[in-house]
């Protein structure tokens, strides 16, 4: 039986288009700064622009690739641009484009080894790099996520976990001899932790927002302050996030002096490091991980700035048993 590319796209169409974009996306890579930073569309010009209803017929790929030209393109806010300064930085590159391709093309599942091998162990490999590359010890263990909002999430999930209350098993509804849990974040800190807590049932109030000092930093003396005003009036402790790299001021938690609460009261650290974290590459900002040494589990995202594509966040624990 003879193959083909794929079972929809004749091999020789498939090279002609392959070759085709290859071409358009270095084009585009080499003149981006042609193009406005920000889109030039109203809201809903784009969708008013498409069919209301899905084609009864395929088109051609070209019509698509017209479509894409003259209907999508108008549409998008430039990220790659070397004049974007918005929200944080991105760093999409030749090698990471590529390297998305082939994936696309082998298009695995590694949830587990055996669903790809290869896959599931240049994952440990890669990470195992880039813990050593960050400064991180040996007993981080990592994992591939699609985004920090996904890490944060398991993070705080296994920082529940560790407390003890088999809710793994049992859950937390209608267990009314339970504590109730709080976590402890900054004022500064990224939604997705706030976000995390309402998705594991600890609800808004389960989060308590420590203030910042002068350089949007958390105040570690405002939250021992939390810590035992809580345990006073029956709340358990269980959590604290600290963030290096916030997303409105780039400011850093001092994350040691935060490692030391947790430990004297015997609390999981978890770091938001998914902005500045991967500048600890960098020998001379290899301080912005200080304390990150003693966290519980750490996030950092390559695609802001490790030239990789979106999304991919490495989260890493130290209690993998815990996670899994």
């Amino acid at each position: 039986m003879t193959g083909t590319a794929c079972s929809d796209m004749p091999p020789e169409e498939f090279r002609r288009f392959g070759h085709q974009l290859v071409e358009w996306i270095a084009d585009y890579l080499a003149g981006i700064e042609r193009y406005p930073v920000l889109a030039r569309v109203r809201p809903g010009e784009v969708r008013y622009r498409l069919p209301a209803h899905p084609p009864v017929e395929g088109e051609p790929f070209e019509a698509i690739l017209r479509d894409f030209e003259r209907i999508i393109l108008p549409g998008i806010t430039h990220w790659n641009h070397p004049g974007f300064m918005a929200y944080f930085a991105i760093t999409g590159s030749g090698p990471g484009i590529l390297g998305e391709l082939l994936a696309a093309a082998l298009n695995v599942n590694a949830m587990l080894w055996r669903t790809s091998p290869a896959a599931t162990e240049l994952e440990q490999v890669v990470l195992d790099w880039l813990r050593q590359m960050l400064g991180l010890p040996p007993e981080f263990e990592g994992v591939i996520y699609d985004t920090a909002s996904i890490s944060s999430l398991c993070a705080l999930a296994a920082a529940r976990e560790a407390v003890g209350l088999s809710v793994r098993e049992e859950g937390l509804a209608g267990r009314v001899e339970l504590p109730r849990l709080r976590l402890y974040t900054s004022e500064e800190a990224h939604s997705s932790i706030e976000k995390g807590a309402i998705v594991l049932g600890l609800g808004q109030a389960g989060v308590r927002k420590i203030p910042t000092d002068e350089a949007f930093r958390m105040d570690v003396k405002a939250l021992q302050r939390a810590i035992e005003e809580d345990r006073a009036a029956g709340w358990r402790p269980f959590c604290v996030v600290a963030t290096v790299g916030t997303t409105s001021t780039t400011s850093s938690d001092p994350v040691a002096e935060i490692a030391r609460v947790c430990d004297r009261y015997g609390l999981w650290l978890h770091v938001d490091a998914a902005y500045a974290g991967a500048a600890a590459i960098v020998p001379e900002f290899r301080h912005l991980l200080d304390g990150c040494e003693r966290a519980d589990s750490l996030v950092v995202n390559p695609h802001k700035w490790l030239f990789t594509p979106i999304d991919l966040s490495a989260f890493y624990c130290r209690r993998m048993d815990v996670l899994r």
